[in-house]
């Protein structure tokens, strides 16, 4: 009777959503359906690649006619949200939920270093919250990012300095962060919002954080950028090119103006533009909110509510996800609790879910998920198509079932071999 219902409530959230969708649709420009419309189409070659797994025992044999199954553990591409609220509610009851909330969706998280507050007395940052931030994320696979290591803006600017620290401080601050978390923090966003406040500029900075941390990616993070390309941010971007300023990512942020749905085709010109140059893109703070503000934008209409946050999440998700320049999308809060925005998260004050959070879930859980069945052929080959990432596999051979884990991308191999022991 349970599995009944059930499957039968799946099949009415399934039909709801459906609905929705179409209600969506139908409220979209031309321009702005036929680039959802190929942003759909084109995810399968964007995202996926195909892969044979060649299964061998331990002397070399092919393994014929062993069933074989494959899942997606782990996505290649980024989908991410800031981490702020880790540990940081009044009960462990909350702090947990939050952090289950969390690693049900994302593989990536932002970790916060706003030297105002990280560092509140000279010489004693808060390292010991993000220890455990980078420990909790490790045991599960999550990648990191920090941001931001200096900023012109009164929460990067300790009171003990009274002002912007000097460039010895700043120098100090940025080595010594980044080569504590190397290995450990993936990725950073070293100068926050430079185009836009000029305050501290990012030849030095982006050099020391390289010399620092060799392996780790960073990325230039400004705003403004979706609503009208903002020329200032691609000029800064092309100079720091052109001047050999190490950086390995495009930070676009995606909030401001705060109440502006970008339209879809703007959308995916802005990403077309920025790709020009080279590096991967990352939408780094992503904010519709669910509070009623008037939408604003020059195809908007309604007012921000859950509902219209769940649609506008979607199709954002689906047109970047489908470009082939975008490595990463954050949003930017997990909850309304602790939101920057009014109504700005997934969940609510009560940690609950709202649509967008369940869209997401059911986006990168569901319908940009892999999970394939099947047999070993006479020559030990079995061969699967699915998302780019790292992949559970499990091959039952002689009553015994023997588990890996495997990781492939575009650029990498097609062929994988597993060694039966």
């Amino acid at each position: 009777m349970y599995k009944a219902l059930r499957n039968s409530s799946a099949t009415l959230l399934a039909v709801a959503s459906l609905l929705l969708r179409t209600a969506f649709a139908a409220n979209l420009s031309s321009d702005e359906s036929r680039i959802l419309d190929e942003a759909r189409a084109s995810i399968d070659h964007v995202r996926k690649g195909t892969v044979t797994l060649q299964v061998t025992d331990n002397a070399g044999a092919p393994v014929t006619g062993a069933p074989v199954t494959v899942e997606l553990k782990r996505h290649k591409f980024l989908f991410g949200c800031n981490i702020f609220g880790f540990d940081d509610f009044e009960s462990e009851v909350e702090n947990d939920l939050y952090k289950k909330r969390f690693e049900e969706v994302f593989n990536y998280a932002t970790t916060g270093f706003y030297w105002a507050s990280y560092e509140r007395e000279r010489g004693k940052p808060n390292y010991a919250h993000t220890d455990k931030i980078v420990a909790w994320c490790a045991e599960r696979g999550i990648k990191l990012k920090g941001h931001p290591l200096l900023w012109d803006h009164a929460a990067a600017k300790p009171q003990w300095a009274n002002g912007q620290p000097d460039i010895n401080t700043q120098q100090k601050r940025v080595r010594e962060i980044v080569g504590r978390y190397k290995g450990k923090i993936a990725f950073w966003e070293v100068v926050n919002e430079p185009s836009h406040v000029n305050g501290v500029p990012i030849d030095g900075p982006y050099r020391w954080a390289r010399e620092a941390d060799p392996s780790a990616r960073l990325i230039i993070n400004d705003y403004e950028v979706m609503a009208n390309g903002y020329p200032p941010f691609f000029k800064l971007l092309h100079n720091a090119a052109r001047n050999a300023i190490p950086f390995d990512g495009i930070g676009i942020q995606a909030h401001e103006p705060r109440t502006m749905r970008f339209p879809l085709d703007s959308v995916k010109a802005t990403l077309d533009k920025y790709a020009t140059l080279g590096k991967a893109i990352h939408i780094t703070e992503f904010t519709p909110t669910s509070a009623g503000a008037r939408m604003t934008g020059a195809k908007a209409s309604g007012v921000w509510n859950e509902q219209s946050q769940a649609e506008y999440a979607e199709q954002f998700y689906t047109v970047c996800f489908a470009h082939p320049a975008v490595a990463a999308i954050t949003w930017w809060d997990l909850c309304d609790a602790k939101s920057w925005l009014k109504g700005g998260g997934l969940l609510r004050h009560d940690l609950s879910p709202k649509p967008a959070y369940e869209t997401l879930r059911r986006l990168i859980k569901d319908e940009w998920h892999t999970k394939i069945k099947g047999v070993t052929n006479d020559r030990g080959e079995f061969q699967f198509t699915g998302f780019f990432g790292a992949y559970d596999v499990e091959i039952d051979w002689g009553g015994v079932k023997t588990r890996s884990e495997i990781e492939f991308e575009k650029r990498a191999s097609s062929s994988l071999q597993l060694v039966l022991k």
